[in-house]
């Protein structure tokens, strides 16, 4: 199977990757990439893919990303970049949880299971790697 019909699963585990991880290098991204998508990626892969991600006008993208020659590794300059906009935070999260406590007795039971399968949905997006 030609490896761009990965490309956007890469993306999203470079994406997670950079964000848990102050540094990381290609090979841990490469390990990561062949270990979760159980296919073979290449050092070379990798970095069109970040280079993709940083430039490419069509994907909008623009990563922040960056390489340190000191620690041959890449990172996020803007530790807030987001490569999705509907990525919530751990605190996003723990609010709507408390919210869903709040309105148990003021929503109704469909209502209520309805919000809670909503952000149950979000976690599950949002799991890391």
């Amino acid at each position: 199977m030609a490896q761009n019909k990965y490309a956007l699963a890469r993306y999203c585990l470079i994406d997670s990757l950079l964000h848990r991880n102050e540094y990381v290098k290609t090979m841990d991204i490469v390990s990561t990439c062949q270990r979760r998508l159980r296919c073979n990626i290449t050092q070379r892969t990798i970095q069109m893919d970040i280079f993709a991600m940083k430039n490419d006008s069509f994907l909008g993208y623009f990563a922040p990303i960056e390489y340190n020659q000191r620690v041959k590794a890449y990172y996020y300059t803007d530790r807030d970049y987001q490569l999705f906009p509907l990525h919530f935070s751990s605190k996003e999260l723990l609010f709507l949880q408390r919210l869903l406590i709040l309105t148990k007795g003021k929503l109704s039971q469909d209502d209520h299971f309805l919000l809670r399968d909503i952000i149950d949905k979000i976690k599950i997006s949002t799991t890391e790697i």
